[in-house]
């Protein structure tokens, strides 16, 4: 905690003294946010079944004015509390991290926006959030306003860069390393929007990892682990908000996965599609919604379904899926290899949004249906929850609660209450999941 203080006394200094002599406008931002949380997934839960997490958030965005500003924000935790024991340090590697830190600034002369540095990097949603990127990442975005309805985006991020072990053979230590490049417009007009848009992605030495990720056995990894790769993504999102109070949402990708340099006897060429659909009504009370996805799995014989999973955050649950408030407990997507995506499942959802009986107290009402689009005989390891161990002979339903009370202005707290039940009765008992009950309990203050 007192690497904490210094770096907020310090970064006070700072910007006070910079704003002194400057004709600019500073905003503070931070937010503390205390987490509480149970859960329990049985026997295969090797988790702790309470944790207590603390996060803080706190940094600044410097306006010099409407073409030119800053933003610097750093994260502390989510850490486990009695991580340091009694008048102990929590702080440990990881622990403070740079979340963002970028610059904002007007091409003279155009209205094009550039933005340098660690940014928010989100690819376009409508429905429940982008399965393969909703995150934060380095790199230059690049915003030009066609007309009062169109924009176009380009974003260049490099998404990894990491050196590895010496290797004796080349004599020097190998970089393992991803570039994206991502181009992206939306055309809004009154009643509709459509936002399409496209990714490559080049990713040099251990290709196998997430950033290219094929739905193929664990032991043919390693014979890809030293590959190169290129990745395509194509993509569109539509909403339909003409009939409002009615709204429809629309997301869709499809991906293909090249793989260089793997042994003969591998596959090398992995693609796949998603689609989702949600439809919402609005009452004085509350919103209804109903949709769903689908996501192409892994075929019996073949080895040749895999996608791009950067970081994503497809928010359909806060179980399964990752639309929980901090998520410290880690119950959320637990075994998930699928990176809070829906990959390799079809899924129906209903739900009934932010009604509310009581002044500054809502809740959100919500149940699942998924079951695996994997084949059962593909061979596939069934460890997994979801992603690619999750067959057609595989369902599970999740129902969730959640509460938020609003106690002051910028002070509010949430209970989320799930429950997962499994239905994997075609699968060995040693392997089959045993049901999820997550609560958490989230105090977030932030100004």
């Amino acid at each position: 905690m007192k690497k904490l203080t210094t770096l907020l006394l310090a970064a006070g200094l700072v910007v006070s003294s910079f704003a002194g002599a400057q004709a600019g406008e500073f905003k503070p931002n931070l937010q503390f946010a205390e987490e509480f949380s149970y859960g329990d997934a049985g026997s295969k839960d090797e988790k702790e079944n309470f944790a207590a997490v603390s996060r803080i958030r706190m940094g600044f965005d410097y306006i010099q004015s409407e073409d030119l500003s800053a933003t610097l924000l750093f994260q502390y935790g989510g850490y486990n509390w009695g991580k340091g024991h009694f008048n102990g340090d929590p702080v440990v590697e990881g622990d403070l991290k740079m979340r963002l830190a970028y610059i904002d600034w007007t091409i003279p002369g155009t209205d094009v926006k550039v933005r340098m540095g660690r940014q928010a990097m989100v690819a376009p949603s409508y429905a429940f959030g982008s399965p393969i990127l909703d995150s934060r990442g380095d790199g230059i975005s690049f915003v030009a306003p066609i007309n009062d309805n169109i924009n176009v985006g380009l974003t260049w991020a490099r998404a990894a860069r990491d050196e590895s072990t010496f290797n004796a053979t080349e004599g020097r230590g190998k970089y393992d390393t991803a570039d994206m490049l991502m181009l992206n417009a939306e055309f809004a007009y009154d009643g509709f929007k459509v936002a399409p848009w496209a990714m490559y992605i080049n990713k040099q030495n251990d290709a196998g990892n997430k950033y290219m990720k094929p739905a193929v056995p664990s032991t043919t990894y390693a014979s890809i682990r030293n590959a190169n790769a290129d990745a395509f993504v194509i993509g569109a999102s539509a909403e339909l908000n003409m009939f409002d109070p009615f709204v429809f949402a629309l997301d869709a990708l499809y991906n293909n996965i090249k793989f260089h340099d793997v042994p003969a006897s591998q596959e090398d060429s992995f693609d796949g599609f998603y689609v989702a659909a949600k439809a919402s009504y609005k009452f004085t009370n509350g919103t209804a919604g109903f949709g769903g996805w689908y996501s192409t799995g892994y075929d019996d014989g073949k080895n040749d379904t895999g996608y791009v999973l950067l970081d994503g955050g497809f928010s359909a649950s806060h179980v399964l899926f990752d639309g929980n408030v901090l998520g410290g407990d880690e119950f959320t997507n637990v075994y998930n290899n699928g990176a809070d995506s829906p990959f390799g499942t079809w899924g129906l959802i209903a739900e009934y949004a932010d009604f509310s009986f009581l002044e500054n107290l809502s809740h959100t009402a919500r149940i699942l249906y998924v079951q695996g689009t994997n084949d059962k005989d593909s061979g596939i390891d069934r460890s997994d929850i979801l992603g690619k161990g999750f067959t057609e002979d595989d369902s599970a339903v999740e129902i969730n609660f959640d509460t938020t009370y609003q106690i002051y202005k910028n002070f509010s707290a949430t209970l989320q209450l799930g429950y997962v039940f499994f239905d994997q009765s075609k699968i060995d008992s040693e392997d089959e999941q045993d049901d999820i009950f997550r609560s958490a309990l989230a105090f977030v203050y932030k100004f």
